[in-house]
């Protein structure tokens, strides 16, 4: 009987054992009731690229991570629901919003979504890395699907790896339950009450969670659960990057508030130039408001200069200061640079169709020229250099002539056409190819004068075009560098 007993006891130990190991705690929940309803994203396009914008940061718990989709927090019959309202074409980005942390390992992620086409795919991400990385679990027209996406594998061709599907009929706006629940490389996927996917890969152990879809789509609330020891392994991990991350902190220079100087009225985003001005040792500051001609900011230029010390003090300003035109997605001409090798720091500037050198110190013009025709007269792509001149896009200084100096200088406009100038804006040569943004030159031949990159080709000194890629690499480059 006693031995009975201890056997009696033994099994229940072991039962209570299980329930508490079994036991699940929450690591994230959202029924978005905490957020405000509204727009909860906006399409920023360039915006960030040259300003910190609010509208770009987390709302909650959520990050946009990417601009393609037009999320929004709605409410019908008293149900809060996050809602993706834009179709979206793309098939190597999609509208994504994601939450929770990188350090997430084993977890069980439960979300209701109601999908309101077939077209497109719809669902949940898991173990995020970036909008090019992650799995995804969802619909996908009359399949579900269970992928692993890794970058791509050409411009704009994503890399997807199917890790499982099946067939799945479901009409438009019936509401369905998401569960995925990870384990080490295994990956546990159920939608509604009975159909099931599984997986094995490991090509992403850990990572975030999200919410995607290309049509129109309802996401109802999300549950992320997990063991209370993987629970205590995540928060030991992250505590133990902060506190490396705090150690990182603490042996970099701390910044220190230096000077404040004024710019009410002639202020903009990133569109400043540093150097010498008035010749005293110290670096200045010049400040460039920009006009657009549209459209959007194919057609852009100079509409105000402002030079400044920063001791506050303003040396001198060109054209008519605007405090409506702080903001900026785009390059326009203008640099510091001592172009004529006088000991003296001269700005170079493009403004009403013209290259300008001007004192660094006074702002008077010192000489000028006209900017470049605009090739065959007439716009490219119907949009671009719109007027019979350019208004030039960025400016570069290089030593094309083998003089020593950085004293010839490369105009562009906005992506197509880019013309070679030496000090005194005399033409060089002229050429055409995918320019991109801006180039950088390297004498790579040794024989004392710059080559230069720029896009996807490589120029010789006199223009000859020594190889491009631009059959090959499609977009544009914003920068590239000869290491």
């Amino acid at each position: 009987m006693r031995s009975k007993l201890l056997i009696f006891a033994l099994a229940i130990s072991i039962i209570l054992a299980s329930c508490v190991q079994d036991k699940q705690a929450l690591l994230f929940y959202d029924d978005f009731k905490g957020l405000d309803r509204g727009p909860l994203s906006t399409r920023l396009g360039a915006f960030t690229e040259y300003h910190y914008l609010p509208e770009a940061g987390r709302k909650g718990q959520w990050a946009v991570s990417n601009d393609r989709g037009w999320w929004s927090v709605r409410e019908e019959n008293g149900e809060r629901f996050l809602y993706q309202s834009k179709t979206d074409e793309a098939i190597y980005t999609h509208p994504m919003i994601v939450a929770g942390d990188e350090f997430w390992q084993d977890f069980t992620l439960s979300v209701t979504f109601k999908p309101e086409s077939t077209a497109h795919q719809s669902g949940i991400v898991f173990h995020y890395q970036n909008d090019r990385c992650y799995y995804f679990f969802g619909v996908d027209g009359n399949k579900t699907v269970l992928k692993m996406v890794k970058h791509g594998s050409g411009f704009h061709q994503p890399f997807e790896k199917i890790l499982s599907q099946t067939e799945y009929q479901w009409q438009p706006g019936e509401p369905m339950q998401a569960i995925v629940k990870v384990t080490g490389s295994r990956i546990h996927a159920r939608l509604g009450d009975g159909l099931v996917l599984e997986a094995d890969d490991s090509t992403y152990q850990k990572g975030k969670i999200g919410l995607t879809a290309n049509s129109p789509t309802k996401f109802m609330g999300v549950k992320v659960t997990t063991s209370e020891a993987d629970k205590k392994t995540y928060q030991a991990a992250r505590a133990e990057f902060e506190k490396q991350e705090r150690q990182l902190q603490a042996e970099n220079p701390r910044p220190m508030l230096w000077k404040k100087i004024d710019t009410e009225g002639f202020g903009v985003g990133r569109n400043l130039r540093f150097g010498d001005l008035d010749n005293d040792g110290d670096i200045d500051v010049l400040i460039g408001q920009v006009l657009h001609h549209g459209p959007k900011d194919r057609n852009s230029e100079l509409s105000c200069l402002t030079a400044m010390t920063f001791d506050g003090e303003m040396l001198w300003q060109i054209g008519a200061p605007d405090p409506w035109k702080d903001r900026l997605t785009n390059d326009v001409g203008f640099q510091i640079h001592d172009i004529d090798r006088d000991g003296r720091n001269e700005v170079i500037y493009c403004r009403n169709f013209e290259i300008l050198v001007a004192d660094g110190a006074t702002g008077e013009t010192k000489y000028k020229a006209a900017t470049p025709a605009t090739p065959g007269g007439k716009p490219y792509n119907e949009v671009y250099n719109i007027f019979p001149r350019i208004l030039g896009d960025c400016i570069y200084f290089c030593d094309l002539r083998g003089t020593g100096h950085d004293s010839d200088m490369i105009l562009k406009d906005r992506y197509r056409y880019l013309w070679a100038f030496n000090d005194r804006l005399e033409l060089l040569w002229s050429a055409e190819c995918n320019t991109g943004h801006y180039p950088y030159a390297y004498d790579v031949d040794g024989d004392g004068r710059d080559e230069m990159m720029i896009g996807y080709t490589l120029f010789d000194d006199d223009g000859h075009k020594l190889w491009r890629l631009d059959d090959t690499m499609q977009d544009h480059a914003d920068g590239v560098a000869i290491v």
